[in-house]
């Protein structure tokens, strides 16, 4: 064995294929391995492969969107589009409210400059071009959250000559977006202003109560812009802006398209709306009144065809301030929220509740010669009140007492006299809160109030007196405590006209999407029905036409068509010297389909200042009739 190996170490260096033949020493250097450990080698490199390529494929094509808007954030932005608000019509299709194009210049806080040099450079350049002064715009960038990406609304309503040379140098002007939306056009706005309401800014109250709303929408504010703002304001959309790496905008994209608001159809007649309006200012100018309001209403359906409320307002000839400082309230809506006593106009509904309880036949007579009734005090018969009528009528049944607005009549069913028990207050108040009085009938607009009836337990709660029957008098002629809206008179004499039921008022008869589609329409409501019996209202409505062709309302006799109504005059509170002139009634006399009621604050006498306004209204009926009415 050291021989072969000194003889191989002679020779030199092994050869491989010495040692390949030496079997034993080649299984020392070499050991085979076994199939199962090639398979598991294998085995692995496929599942990491797999592995690899899955999570190429959920990377590139799965969650493609996703990372490319996050690889996108630092050049991309998403801002809020206001979508356009719906269209308003009224019953003949004619719009009320539309939208015009606005133009809006924003500034986005964290985009300005931040060393103070380029800052003011930045300021100066925008004043120039908006004509603004330099302290306006600082100021301004005073109040902003400097790290915010939210635009905030610098300046609306831009001209085309400012819009064109901002965006000529928006390349030079980072931090400015012009945003191209929609503003609210009120055409005819002093005409429909207490109907259509009005669009504002939103409050941080509105924000935190909808998430729907940024910082740079508006809100109806009144009207029915505020009572059907979640239909007239539509589906946003969303603006993609591309900026560059000094955050100076590139382009706009439009990312998502908004969807417009639904649109309002109402049942108001735009042309009598007209009308009344201009009827009630002319009788305004001529009485030097402060105020006047006037409803018209269809008596089968409840659906308005007018509503005045004056003063007016409008956004085009006037500033909010200049508004809001107007000592007669003009955005006051007194159609249904004005608190008014109701003088004679309450006469029909205490006789209606008379006739219902049986407390006298309406062809009784009743003594008013004397013009007055005197009552002995219960504690101390030295002391006698006396209850005046505003003349001597007398001996006058029901419908003679309704036509001359007999004071003495109503005092006796009312609250009692001599052999007549009277109605008294609880029975006086059950009824007039039927007719709707005392509660909210529930129009489609917000800001209406419930007014008054008053009672023994309101009186002592509020003034700690007791009740008196003088009190109970007061109230049968409309006077003392009692307070009544101009809608609720009108619903309630659409009541005696249509034999007795109560329609919930309305404005709105169907909303319809942008493309006309019909969303929703909606039926005439009644609040209460059969009130009173048909045959015994038709004794107050023949006491209604009395006052027409031989009473108060006379100068309506002269019309082309029957007419019934009654005329009040109501001492204003805590005056003596100043009367709120009424009217209530309802046309044609034999197949009734329009109410109304008619106040003008401080004007005198109902025969002469209220009743002409209606007589126009009667006119506009008959000629919008004609036809139907001649044959």
């Amino acid at each position: 064995m050291f021989k072969n190996s000194y003889l191989k170490k002679n020779k030199g260096e092994i050869e491989p294929e010495e040692i390949l033949l030496d079997r034993k020493l080649a299984m020392k250097l070499e050991t085979p391995l076994k199939n199962n450990r090639f398979l598991i080698i294998f085995t692995v490199s496929i599942l990491i492969l797999g592995l690899f390529w899955g999570r190429a494929f959920w990377l590139q094509i799965k969650n493609e969107d996703y990372y490319a808007l996050k690889s996108n954030k630092n050049n991309i932005r998403f801002y809020h589009s206001r979508p356009p608000r719906g269209i308003i019509y009224d019953a003949n299709y004619q719009i009320l409210t539309s939208n015009t194009p606005d133009f809006s210049l924003l500034i986005i806080p964290a985009d300005l400059p931040k060393p103070t040099d380029k800052l003011n450079d930045w300021i100066n350049q925008l004043a120039k071009i908006i004509k603004k002064d330099n302290s306006e715009i600082e100021n301004f960038i005073k109040s902003l959250n400097r790290n915010s990406t939210e635009p905030a609304l610098f300046k609306s309503n831009l001209d085309k000559e400012t819009l064109m040379s901002l965006e000529t140098n928006s390349a030079v002007l980072p931090a400015i977006f012009i945003n191209k939306e929609t503003r609210r056009d009120y055409k005819d706005g002093v005409y429909f202003s207490h109907i259509v309401g009005y669009v504002g800014k939103v409050s941080d109250d509105d924000i935190k109560a909808d998430s729907y709303y940024g910082a740079l929408d508006f809100i109806g504010k009144d009207g029915l812009e505020a009572q059907y703002e979640k239909e007239l304001r539509g589906n946003p959309g969303k603006i993609a802006v591309s900026v560059n790496s000094e955050n100076t905008i590139l382009k706009t994209l439009t990312a998502k398209e908004s969807v417009p608001g639904n649109n309002l159809i109402l049942s108001i007649d735009g042309d009598l709306q007209k009308l009344l309006t201009n009827a009630l200012n002319d009788k305004i100018i001529q009485t030097n009144s402060i105020g006047a309001a006037a409803v018209v209403l269809n008596v089968k359906s409840g659906e308005i065809l007018a509503l005045v409320s004056l003063p007016s307002f409008d956004f085009d000839s006037q500033t909010y301030g200049e508004i809001i400082k107007n000592k007669n309230k003009p955005f006051f809506n007194r159609a249904i929220g004005g608190f008014y006593p109701a003088g004679s106009t309450i006469k029909p509904f205490v006789a209606s509740a008379a006739l219902a309880e049986n407390i006298i036949d309406p062809n009784s007579k009743i003594d008013d010669t004397l013009g007055y009734i005197k009552i002995e005090n219960q504690y101390d018969p030295n002391i006698v009140y006396t209850y005046r009528d505003w003349k001597a009528h007398g001996f006058v049944d029901m419908r003679r007492a309704i036509a001359v607005s007999a004071n003495v009549y109503f005092y006796v069913i009312g609250g009692g006299y001599k052999n007549i028990k009277g109605l008294g207050i609880d029975r006086i108040k059950k009824y007039l809160n039927i007719f709707g009085f005392g509660s909210n009938l529930g129009i489609d607009l917000p800001g209406e109030l419930s007014g008054l009836i008053p009672d023994p337990l309101w009186k002592k709660s509020v003034k700690n007196e007791g009740w008196f029957t003088g009190d109970t008098y007061n109230v049968s002629i409309g006077q003392g405590d009692i307070i009544i809206t101009p809608i609720q008179l009108a619903s309630a004499m659409g009541a005696v006209a249509n034999g007795g039921n109560l329609w919930k008022p309305k404005l709105v008869l169907k909303i319809t999407d942008n493309n006309n589609n019909i969303i929703r329409e909606f039926k005439p409501e009644p609040i209460r029905t059969n009130i009173v019996d048909e045959n015994k209202l038709k004794v107050v409505r023949e006491g209604l036409r009395g006052a027409v062709t031989d009473g108060s309302a006379y100068f309506l006799n002269d019309l082309p068509i029957k007419v019934a109504g009654k005329t009040g005059t109501a001492q204003v509170t805590n005056t003596l010297k100043k009367t709120n002139a009424w009217f209530t009634g309802f046309a044609p006399y034999d197949n009734p389909e329009i109410a109304l009621a008619v106040i003008i604050e401080g004007a005198g006498e109902g025969s002469t200042a209220a009743v002409p306004v209606a007589k126009e209204v009667f006119y506009w009926y008959y000629n919008k009739n004609y036809d139907k009415l001649s044959k």
